[in-house]
């Protein structure tokens, strides 16, 4: 009778709570996090770039969206479906979800069917066993509730870095699709201005057997078309290696052949001047830093609990007998055993001690790491402003200068007409002119990565595009 109610009290207490056994509140997560030494060395400048009350639904996304063509869409949905690291992400992520499942049966008993036969030597008897066994750890402590809340914290750290992953890829994505874009409209570029020179050549072989050109002329011309078409070839095999680039991430087979577009899309929006906080906050990297802060929490919990005395109850069913009886008995002898074991360690040199003072150290390590991805993400949010902001610069240079040449080239061709300046003269301005819109369409394709990095930086929501 005094076992029943011992073990009946035991059961009520081990169902209601766990002794020892605590919740992460926002306030222990947020103690934890003023520790970290790297954030108590950084100063936040009064003209800090993110707004604290601003809600990050307020933030207008035309900015990215102004990149969107229908094309992108369709090669990010094929690389979310097919990428080769995404489909070996989604079964590793898969796993870290049954390992989670799997942490959580350490709190529910244990059942297991024994049966086994064993010879005595002496009496020559066979003996029979057949019953089954049940086990229950009480966890008094809240170790196994804080090793099952541990498992789940890191799955959800991992869901996190997946999203980080599918993020980055269709990042990558857009960046190889842009960058394969430039390519096309580089090699247009380059091919016209090899005609116009071309044409130029033939224009001077008409005016050598009239007298109004001579064989330096042509030599020139001739010395500047093999040159571009060397250039030419390199560029091809570039845009090439992109097509490849862009097909393995969208899990295609890499021959080059994708055809895209060969011009940019106006860019329209400006660059928003302050962002919400709660953008940062929502990054992928800076959640799954969070859980695993969570997960340490937890498992320092565990290895304290760990030192702690641990209450087995155990039972079996079954029945036991001989050769000797009639094999009916085996039956008609029914044995029923219940019990329980209380273990606690003495002597271990200090093993467990070490484990807990492990596991704190390895919170704090999570909690710097946290630290550290909240400053990379202040970093990645400064640098892209800045770089944007550079090339909205270079783009303004640039297009004058463009503009400037291509006068100046207009004027060399009249003042070659009337023989005051010579085809040189006018290969040069040509050769500088097409420098510079290379430089123009590469300056374009660097502000719409830089967009792209803005975003991602910014936490990349709906993976770049809705």
């Amino acid at each position: 009778m005094y076992k029943k109610l011992i073990v009946l009290g035991v059961l009520s207490v081990s169902l209601s709570s766990c002794i020892g056994y605590k919740e992460p509140t926002q306030e222990n997560m947020d103690q934890l996090k003023k520790k970290s030494e790297i954030a108590a060395h950084i100063e936040i400048p009064d003209d800090w770039i993110f707004d604290r009350k601003a809600n990050s639904r307020s933030l207008s996304y035309d900015w990215i969206t102004d990149l969107k063509t229908p094309q992108l869409d369709t090669l990010i949905d094929e690389g979310m479906l097919y990428n080769a690291d995404l489909i070996i992400a989604k079964e590793k992520l898969n796993q870290i979800e049954l390992a989670m499942e799997i942490a959580g049966t350490h709190l529910y008993p244990s059942v297991s069917a024994v049966a086994n036969t064993s010879n005595n030597l002496i009496s020559d008897a066979q003996i029979r066993r057949l019953a089954l066994k049940a086990s229950w750890e009480i966890d008094l402590w809240g170790k196994n509730k804080s090793a099952q809340m541990a498992a789940t914290s890191n799955y959800f750290s991992a869901k996190h870095q997946n999203t980080l992953l599918h993020q980055s890829i269709a990042g990558m994505i857009a960046k190889a699709y842009f960058l394969n874009i430039a390519g096309n409209i580089q090699e247009d570029m380059i091919q016209n201005y090899i005609q116009k020179s071309k044409d130029l050549e033939k224009l001077y072989i008409v005016q050598k057997k009239v007298g109004t050109a001579n064989a330096l002329d042509i030599s020139n011309i001739s010395a500047e078309i093999i040159s571009l078409e060397g250039y030419l070839e390199k560029v091809r095999n570039a845009n090439v290696q992109s097509r490849r680039s862009l097909e393995l991430l969208t899990g295609k087979y890499p021959e080059g052949k994708l055809a895209t577009q060969n011009f940019f899309v106006p860019v329209k929006n400006d660059i928003p001047e302050s962002f919400p906080l709660q953008l940062l906050e929502n990054r992928s990297d800076i959640q799954a830093g969070q859980f695993q802060i969570e997960k340490a929490f937890y498992e320092v919990q565990q290895a304290k609990a760990s030192r702690l005395p641990s209450l087995n109850i155990s039972s079996s069913f079954g029945t036991a007998g001989s050769n000797v009886e009639s094999i009916n008995s085996l039956f008609s002898n029914p044995l029923l055993r219940v019990g329980s074991g209380l273990v606690s360690p003495i002597f271990n040199n200090g093993k467990l001690k070490k484990n807990v003072e492990i596991k704190n150290s390895e919170q704090k390590q999570v909690v710097e790491e946290y630290s550290k991805a909240v400053l990379n993400a202040l970093n990645e949010v400064e640098s892209s402003l800045a770089n944007l902001h550079s090339i909205e610069k270079q783009l303004t240079y640039n297009i004058k200068a463009v503009n400037e040449l291509k006068n100046n080239i207009n004027l060399t061709q009249k003042q070659i007409k009337v023989g005051t300046n010579n085809s040189f003269v006018l290969i040069r301005k040509q050769r500088d002119l097409l420098k510079n819109e290379m430089n123009l369409i590469n300056l374009e394709l660097q502000y719409r990565i830089e967009r792209i990095n803005l975003y991602m930086a910014l936490g990349a929501e709906n993976f770049i595009y809705s």
